[in-house]
């Protein structure tokens, strides 16, 4: 009785296949990280856009102010800085003698905070300041200082970076999202040589 033989791969096949897989994984990888961080930006560019139509829009329906600024902890504002990817709030407060632009205190009641975005990471979020933006009782901006309107620059960061202003390339183009005095927003990609920071 003569036993099966057993068939296996040869070194030479196996050299072969692993190196088609390294071929392959050099070509889709690069690829792949690329539509990671479009969709990154996107998802961020979406969110921000959704919460100043929010703002706008519960201003005008409260006959409100209704403010937006940045937040480290979701409690409290944080004007110290322009970067809105540490995360910021959305909150209301009556029309009064202070009048608009009002930080947010949690410990008066006129004051109510409407929704918390956090921190992000692997997007660059740079406003043309850090004061406070506030939708006025007919969902117009409110002028803070000499600022009438605002804008965002919208960048993806590399692994591992989660303070600079990101980069604008073409595997991953960034975004500059307008807010006029008439309140509209209009997201533009940014050119190819544009800087990740607001020119205004």
């Amino acid at each position: 009785m003569t036993l099966p033989k057993n068939k296996g791969f040869t070194i030479l096949e196996l050299i072969v296949t692993v190196t088609v897989l390294a071929v392959l994984m050099a070509i889709a990888v690069p690829t792949f990280r690329g539509t990671m961080r479009r969709a990154h930006l996107s998802d961020s560019v979406n969110t921000l856009v959704g919460d100043l139509q929010f703002a706008r829009s519960e201003a005008a329906m409260r006959h409100k102010f209704v403010s937006v600024c940045r937040s480290l902890d979701g409690k409290a504002c944080a004007t110290d800085d322009s970067n809105y990817d540490v995360g910021y709030i959305v909150y209301a407060y009556d029309a009064s003698a202070d009048g608009a632009n009002q930080t947010y205190d949690a410990s008066d009641s006129t004051h109510e905070l409407l929704r918390t975005t956090p921190i992000t990471t692997d997007v660059s979020i740079q406003a043309t300041d850090g004061d406070v933006l506030t939708f006025g009782q007919t969902g117009l901006p409110a002028a803070n200082g000499t600022r009438t309107a605002m804008e965002f620059v919208f960048c993806s960061r590399q692994a591992g970076k989660t303070k600079d202003p990101g980069e604008n390339n073409s595997e991953s183009p960034g975004s500059r999202v307008m807010l006029g005095v008439s309140g509209s927003l209009i997201n533009t990609k940014l050119a190819s040589s544009a800087s990740c920071l607001p020119t205004e």
